[in-house]
C-alpha cells in the first residue's frame, strides 16, 4: 500500500432525492485527494439521478441500472472498485469531515484490513436536530454486529479473498460478510473517532426481520448464540407491537406534544 492510498467509496441509491446530495458533498468534500467515488442508483423514479449528475465530478463513476437489492447494489461497486481500500455509504447517511483522512492513516500504520470507528445517530424531532454518538463493540461479533457498516473501510483483497455479500440476506448481508472476516481472523482496527453519520427513521421504520436473517446467519456458522438471537427477534417484535399502540394512543387521546418531549428529553441524555 502506498502512502496516499486509493479510496473506493460506494453509494447504493434509491429514490433518496431528499437526502443524497448531503451524502455525495459529505464525500467529495472530503480533505483526502485519491478518492474513487461509485453511486449505484437502482434507477430511481425521483429527482435522484439528476441530483447525482448535477453533484458528481470527475472521481465519480455512476451507474444506474436494475438491481436485487441494495447488496447486490453494493456488490456492484465493489467488483468496478479500483481503490485498495473500500467504503460503503449509504445514500441517507453521509460521512463526516476527515473521515477518510484518518481512515486512511491508520491503515498505514497499522497494516490493518478493516478499519472501524464511531457512528453518529441524527434524528429530528419538530425540526430540532439532536445527536447521539455511538462506539461499537468488536467482542460482540460473534453474537451480533458488533461495529457500524457506514463507519467502516476494507481492503479490497478482504473481498477477493472471501467473496462479497451473499444477496439471499436483504438486511443483514453486512453481518454475514464481517462475521466471516471476523471469524477468518482478518486484523480489525479501532479508531476511537466519529467517521459517519446516520439518519434515525420513526417507528413505523423499526424492523425485526434484520433479526430473523441473523439467526439464519448465526445458524450457518453453527454458533452458540442462536438462541440469544431469538430472544432479540421476540424482544424487537414485542418492541414493535408497543410502539404501534403507544402511537395508536398518541393519536386517539392527541398526546402528540407530550410524545415529543418524551422524545427530546430522551435524545437529550
Amino acid at each position: 500500500m502506498n502512502n496516499v492510498p486509493k479510496i473506493s467509496i460506494i453509494t447504493p441509491v434509491f429514490n433518496a432525492q431528499d437526502t443524497i446530495a448531503q451524502t455525495i458533498k459529505s464525500v467529495l468534500s472530503q480533505d483526502y485527494a485519491n478518492i474513487e467515488y461509485i453511486i449505484v442508483d437502482g434507477q430511481s423514479t425521483d429527482n435522484t439521478l439528476s441530483i447525482i449528475n448535477k453533484l458528481k465530478d470527475e472521481r465519480t463513476t455512476v451507474i444506474s441500472e436494475k438491481d436485487n437489492g441494495i447488496y447486490d447494489a453494493m456488490n456492484k461497486g465493489i467488483s468496478r472498485a479500483t481503490g485498495e481500500i473500500t467504503g460503503i455509504i449509504n445514500a441517507d447517511d453521509y460521512y463526516l469531515p476527515g473521515a477518510l483522512k484518518t481512515v486512511a492513516n491508520t491503515f498505514l500504520e497499522t497494516n490493518a484490513d478493516i478499519v472501524y470507528g464511531n457512528l453518529r445517530k441524527i434524528k429530528e424531532i419538530s425540526g430540532e436536530v439532536f445527536e447521539q454518538t455511538l462506539k461499537p463493540d468488536l467482542s460482540l461479533m460473534p453474537k451480533t454486529m458488533g461495529i457500524f457498516h457506514p463507519a467502516t473501510f476494507v481492503k479490497k483483497s478482504v473481498y477477493e479473498k472471501i467473496g462479497l455479500f451473499n444477496t439471499k440476506y436483504r438486511l443483514a448481508a453486512d453481518y454475514d460478510f464481517l462475521l466471516r472476516a471476523y471469524k477468518q481472523q482478518f486484523k480489525f482496527e479501532y479508531i476511537d473517532a466519529g467517521l459517519a453519520a446516520f439518519r434515525v427513521g420513526g417507528a413505523s421504520n423499526l424492523s425485526c426481520d434484520s433479526y430473523k436473517e441473523a439467526i439464519e446467519i448465526l445458524s450457518s456458522h453453527k454458533s452458540e448464540y442462536v438462541d440469544e438471537m431469538r430472544q432479540l427477534y421476540r424482544k424487537c417484535l414485542l418492541k414493535k407491537e408497543l410502539k404501534r399502540m403507544m402511537n395508536s394512543m398518541v393519536n386517539i387521546f392527541g398526546l402528540k406534544a407530550v410524545k415529543k418531549q418524551y422524545l427530546k428529553r430522551k435524545w437529550s441524555k
